[in-house]
């Protein structure tokens, strides 16, 4: 494959030829909001949620669901480079409580099961993956599969992905637009 024309959302600048190495890197798989989010009306987002770039709250009724957003990343096989994704997870409300509260706190290390909350090119049953998402203070969470999760993504983050496949799911999200 050829390399990968894209206009970054972090620089307002267009890279051209990026090729995944440090030099040049792909641009970051970046998910807006969970889809739940983003599966509901403009008025249901307006009056069930509450939202930042960082948290999510859904309000359904006699239950909220909570939403963090954190990096995953996966290596390239037989190469020095990731395909780094920007996704959404959920978490039990006393895990987002927990977090809330000690998210500016430098020495603060959360360590919370959660569940994945897009839907992933490559992955189009990745909805509810068990995922671990490690918090430490004042840094952007990682988020790593469960392990024995069983899912194909477990793989992955383990063994890594072809650079073909990378380009592949790349250029699909550069496809989908800017509202996933």
């Amino acid at each position: 494959m050829t390399d990968i024309d894209y206009d970054c959302a972090g620089c307002g600048r267009r890279h051209e030829g990026a090729d995944g190495t440090a030099a040049n890197p792909w641009p970051l798989l970046e998910f807006d909001r969970p889809e739940a989010f983003l599966r509901m009306s403009p008025w249901e987002q307006l009056m069930r949620t509450r939202s930042t770039e960082e948290l999510c709250l859904i309000d359904n009724g006699r239950t909220v669901d909570c939403y963090l957003t954190g990096f995953l990343s996966l290596p390239i096989v037989g190469e020095q480079a990731l395909l780094l994704h920007q996704l959404w997870v959920r978490v039990s409300e006393e895990d987002y409580l927990d977090l809330v509260e000690h998210w500016e706190h430098p020495r603060f290390r959360g360590d919370f099961r959660a569940t994945l909350a897009n839907e992933l090119p490559g992955h189009e049953d990745s909805l509810s993956v068990p995922m671990r998402v490690l918090a430490p203070g004042r840094l952007p969470p990682v988020i790593t599969p469960e392990p024995g999760s069983g899912h194909a993504l477990e793989q992955e983050a383990r063994e890594g992905v072809s650079r073909q496949e990378a380009e592949l799911r790349i250029r699909s999200m550069l496809l989908e637009g800017p509202e996933r």
